[in-house]
């Protein structure tokens, strides 16, 4: 790859997990470069605690730092992962002043959460005696628009340059808000290409950017990163900078110097989130948001009863396609009277949700596979639709010299056997019985081996020991120890937990993406409510984990949580 050379950057935004593991602590400048004398505000934002105090305020050479004031209280509900809770956010501000150039870092603040220590995280900020350069560069950080739904994602784009003219080597970008933006999620980048050149962002962290071609006069960049909003609200995106300029080359024992430097900046943006409407909303409402589009296709559309279908539903378009809820065909009843559906599998991306369900035909007079419904909020037409893929046609043709696969066939079988005395002709009294007929014979030799396969077919139903689902299920809490053990960051973590309780409960994995244990519980778990109180928690606490930052869940109490859940017949 190509590198434009650059400095390391104001890394302005920072998160870390209080002492307790719930509470969650940011700080953030407005600016990540000022002016001498210039006033620049520390933010300080601690949300899920109750009561929040600053216990110590760092002093800095060349910096002036005020007293911290607040504390500002407010009230917000945050969607992750399709649940919805509420939480209470406090906020202290400090205004800080440079009185000499140079670049500082502004050392922790400590904090008093809920009556834990707590500490930010450091920041940088760099002061200048001019900021100058608006005649050779230019900066411009926009979004397609200034309002959005929660849950819809949106794109923050920055075209940035120089004139061509300009004799520049290095530039680097000092952007508070691009590391975590508060109230939303960072979404997957798309793949760039190889050769593409590259930049520095906030410190340590190099993007491939793109040349736009068609400006003779000006060298043009542009940089895009997109990001779903969790809560309503107001998101600011700080003031950014760019800075560009030419350094000399670093020869042995010697530091590159600075031969010129200039400053760019584009004012803060603001983008409005407003909540979803309640109006309207459908009781089986997926968490889907955007204008999206559904389509379906069957790896067989000829088959024998019982034969396994492999249902493809892919969606696609602008919108969340990465957390929504995908729908549960073993819960609807289309589904449920005309097939058995043995599960899915999900892959997801940026610009398209794949799932692919295993069902298999119940009868012959099955003759197509019903529609796939998604209910989804379309923010361009402002109501809620169902998205429903089309049906598709199938044969089903009936099982040669066997019963159907329907649940009766159990009871029916029953019921044609019971009058057969089991007991042998030597152990029958005078006058019970004759011998030992053609008819008895055609019996034995055709309802037994019959009896046995529908008893079988049955057993496994009901679950069997043997089959795949219990061996899962009985190497649940031995895969969990082992998957915990090889997980590097909060993302494993959280899914070898979510496989484990797939395996315990014998379901897909999808299934426990966004699941209340609690709501479950009702109808699986009676009596383990205080163990499903304590998944819960946890779930939540991996989750912050991954989108939050919240502190990781350890090892031996995901553990621990397991062993108890066993014992409460989860």
């Amino acid at each position: 790859m190509r590198t434009l050379p650059a400095l390391a950057t104001v890394f302005a935004l920072a998160l870390c997990g209080s002492a307790q593991g719930q509470a969650e602590i940011s700080v953030r400048l407005s600016s990540g470069v000022a002016r001498l004398g210039e006033q620049v505000v520390l933010d300080l934002v601690v949300t899920k605690a109750n009561r929040v105090e600053v216990v110590e305020v760092p002093a800095l050479d060349g910096l002036v730092l005020g007293q911290p004031a607040g504390p500002f209280r407010s009230s917000f509900s945050q969607i992750v992962n399709g649940r919805r809770s509420g939480h209470v956010e406090t906020t202290y501000r400090i205004a800080l002043r440079g009185n000499k150039e140079g670049v500082f870092d502004i050392p922790p603040v400590v904090l008093l959460v809920d009556g834990e220590r707590a500490e930010t995280k450091p920041v940088r900020l760099r002061v200048v005696a001019d900021i100058t350069g608006a005649d050779l560069g230019f900066l411009d950080v926009s979004t397609p628009s200034t309002r959005v739904v929660e849950g819809q994602p949106f794109t923050v784009e920055l075209r940035f340059g120089w004139d061509a003219s300009a004799n520049v080597n290095y530039a680097n970008l000092s952007l508070p808000w691009w590391g975590a933006l508060p109230g939303t999620m960072s979404l997957e980048t798309p793949a760039t290409p190889r050769d593409a050149e590259q930049v520095v962002v906030n410190d340590d962290e190099r993007v491939a950017v793109e040349r736009v071609a068609g400006d003779e006069d000006r060298v043009v960049y542009r940089l895009s990163r997109s990001y779903l909003p969790t809560r309503s609200g107001t998101l600011v995106l700080p003031k950014s900078f760019l800075e560009f300029g030419r350094r000399s080359t670093p020869r042995f024992f010697e530091q590159a110097r600075v031969l010129s430097n200039y400053f760019v900046s584009d004012e803060p943006l603001e983008l409005e989130v407003v909540p979803l409407p309640l109006e309207g909303q459908p009781y089986d409402y997926s968490g889907a948001v955007g204008s999206l589009e559904v389509k379906a296709t069957a790896d067989v559309r000829d088959v024998i009863v019982g034969e396994s279908i492999k249902l493809t539903v892919d969606w696609t378009g602008a919108g969340n396609l990465e957390f929504f809820a995908a729908p549960d065909l073993g819960l609807l009843e289309s589904f449920r009277a005309g097939f058995h559906v043995y599960g899915k599998t999900e892959s997801k991306s940026f610009s398209r949700r794949r799932v692919v369900y295993d069902l298999a035909p119940l009868t012959e007079e099955t003759a197509e596979i019903p529609p796939v419904p998604l209910s989804a909020f379309d923010p361009e037409l402002g109501v809620y639709v169902t998205l429903a893929s089309e049906p598709i046609p199938i044969r089903v043709r009936p099982l040669e010299k066997a019963i159907s696969l329907d649940t009766g066939a159990e009871k029916r079988f029953a019921r044609d056997i019971a009058d057969i005395d089991p007991r042998p002709i030597r152990g029958r009294r005078a006058g019970e019985g004759g011998g030992l007929g053609d008819g008895a014979l055609f019996a034995a030799a055709t309802y037994v081996p019959l009896g046995w396969l529908v008893l079988r077919f049955a057993v496994r139903r009901r679950g069997d020991p043997a089959a795949p689902l219990e061996r899962r299920r009985r190497r649940a809490r031995r895969t969990l120890a082992r998957d915990l053990s090889a997980a590097r960051d909060a993302r494993a973590t959280l899914d070898s937990f979510t496989r484990f309780l797939a395996a315990r409960t014998r379901e897909p994995v999808e299934t426990w993406t966004g699941r209340d244990p609690l709501v479950w519980g009702r109808d699986h778990a009676r009596g383990a409510e205080a163990e499903l109180t304590e998944l819960r928690r946890t779930l939540a606490e991996l989750e912050r984990a991954v989108y939050g930052g919240g502190r990781a869940v350890e090892r031996d109490d995901l553990l621990a949580l397991a062993d108890r859940l066993g014992r409460a017949g989860v």
